[in-house]
């Protein structure tokens, strides 16, 4: 985590002396909360912080840390039973374009970065328990708006090599999920004179 932060701060430091926003402050920090939606079935929930720069007026640049707890529970008439739960971390550079000048503007972007997870799981197929645990790389693309200084956005995190350390198999139950995120941000907005 100490090594990405630094990463980022010298990157934007480096950009913040021959880019940056004209209109918008550049500086903008966004926190909120979040439903997440394992791949197949389950629930949970989580908070994520998004500190960001913004090279231009309409692209940013920013780590996303973000914390998901999920769960599945399967109860089905043909016998097959089971479920997972999962905790996940992750720390990903992200980039986002946004659109138009107004209080309302559409964005779209990209983020990469590591995700740390620890997992449960269990069928009635094999009853052979599912255990991940460690740090794995992993992407998610992003849609989403900003009105004023609100904002709601949709990542859909897919996350490489999930394996059973029992097995060595891929996971039945991985972790990839969606997550609707409802927050707010700070800066980032029109400068005074541009209002």
């Amino acid at each position: 985590m100490k090594f990405i932060s630094k990463i980022i701060l010298l990157w934007i430091i480096s950009f913040s002396s021959f880019s940056q926003a004209e209109n918008h402050t550049p500086f903008r920090f966004d926190a909120g909360l979040l439903y997440a939606r394992p791949s197949g079935f389950g629930a949970g929930g989580g908070f994520y912080l998004e500190p960001k720069y913004l090279l231009t007026d309409n692209f940013s640049l920013g780590l996303k840390v973000e914390l998901d707890l999920m769960g599945r529970a399967k109860f089905s008439g043909d016998g097959e039973n089971g479920g997972s739960l999962a905790y996940l971390n992750s720390y990903t550079v992200v980039g986002d374009v946004l659109m138009g000048q107004s209080q309302f503007r559409p964005t779209f972007g990209f983020g990469a970065g590591l995700y740390r997870l620890t997992s449960l799981g269990i069928n009635n197929i094999d009853w052979i328990p599912e255990l991940a645990r460690g740090a794995k790389f992993g992407i998610a693309p992003r849609v989403g708006f900003d009105l004023w200084h609100f904002r709601l956005s949709a990542d859909y995190n897919y996350i490489f090599a999930q394996r059973n350390r029992i097995t060595g198999q891929p996971l039945a139950y991985d972790t990839n999920h969606l997550t609707v995120k409802v927050g707010m941000f700070f800066g980032g907005g029109k400068k005074r004179n541009q209002e």
